[in-house]
Parts: C-alpha cells; sequence; structure tokens
C-alpha cells in the first residue's frame, strides 16, 4: 500500500489557527473524540486523528474563509476525495469550515451534519465544484471522477461549521483534561 504525496502549501496564521482548531474539534467536540489517540499533521490532509492502534482515520480538512461559496467548499473537498479514492480506509471525512453561505443549509441551526441538510441548489455547486477540481488534480485518476463517485463521497461528509470561540475549544481540554492544568 502506498501513499504518494504530490503537493505541499504555504501555511497562513488564519489557516494554522484554523488547524489548530479542527484538531481541537476532533480531540473533545466528537462522541467519538476519546477513541482518537494521535494526530498526523499536513501530511494526509490538514489534520488525521488515529485511534490507538492506528485502525481508525479521521481525516480533517480546515477551510477558515466564512463566505466561501458552494463551490468553493466543494473545491476545498479534493483532498478528502483523494484520500477516498486511495489505498487507506478512512473512518470519516470531516470538512471544518469557518461559514457557509446562508442559502447552503436546510436547517441553519444544524452546524454539524452531513448532505441532506444541504439545500439541493447549492449541493449541485458543491458536485460542481469538487469535480472541476478533481479534474484538475493529476494525482486523481480521471475514471475515479464519475458524478456516482462524487455523490456517494459526499454522503459521507461530515461538514462543521465552527461556532465556538477560542476559549471554548481550551475550556474543553481543561475539562476534558484537567491532568494537563499546571
Amino acid at each position: 500500500m502506498s501513499y504518494k504525496v504530490q503537493s505541499s502549501e504555504r501555511l497562513r496564521k488564519s489557516g494554522a489557527d484554523f488547524e489548530t482548531k479542527a484538531m481541537l474539534y476532533l480531540l473533545n467536540f466528537r462522541e467519538d473524540s476519546s477513541q482518537i489517540n494521535y494526530f498526523v499533521v499536513d501530511f494526509f490532509n490538514d489534520i488525521t486523528g488515529i485511534d490507538r492502534k492506528a485502525r481508525k482515520l479521521w481525516d480533517a480538512q480546515s477551510k477558515a474563509s466564512k463566505n466561501g461559496s458552494a463551490k468553493t467548499i466543494g473545491r476545498e473537498l479534493v483532498t478528502l476525495y483523494k484520500n477516498h479514492v486511495s489505498d487507506f480506509v478512512f473512518f470519516t471525512y470531516i470538512i471544518f469550515l469557518g461559514g457557509v453561505p446562508e442559502t447552503f443549509r436546510v436547517d441553519a441551526k444544524q452546524n454539524v451534519f452531513q448532505s441532506t441538510n444541504i439545500t439541493p441548489k447549492a449541493l449541485k455547486s458543491v458536485l460542481s465544484g469538487l469535480k472541476e477540481e478533481c479534474a484538475k488534480k493529476e494525482y486523481i485518476e480521471s475514471d475515479k471522477i464519475t458524478d456516482e463517485s462524487l455523490e456517494k463521497f459526499l454522503d459521507l461528509v461530515w461538514f462543521v461549521v465552527d461556532d465556538k470561540e477560542p476559549k471554548d475549544y481550551i475550556k474543553a481540554i481543561i475539562s476534558n483534561y484537567p491532568k494537563l492544568v499546571p
């Protein structure tokens, strides 16, 4: 089994801060957070959580922008999709977002949701953006870029809209891991 790394990125402070929030989300705010024992940063994706025996991988992409369009959000899913079609088996795929357009969600009160809570018009744009971005990438084989495979992938993705202040993430660490406090 191999995994080919073919790109890298230059990180800005806002991106680094948001990757940290995504990691803290995995560490503290999921029902299955207690299963995550390790983190891989900027290898498979922005953040990958791993269980103790390295049999479960939580793949997370973070996007700090608070006002990206549905099509832009679709483009941001490309690395998650690359991992989905790789030889590695990821337990879940998460896109951690700074915000979404007003017309993106069916129920705007849900900040953690799957594609069933995305309006049909927005979902069509997400699919279009993902398909366009996949076609640009040499590392995704063209036969893996079908509407059917992309739609099945979107059914697996968790969309998380950041609704917490930095202090909320710190408070969660303190309450969940009191031995860390001096």
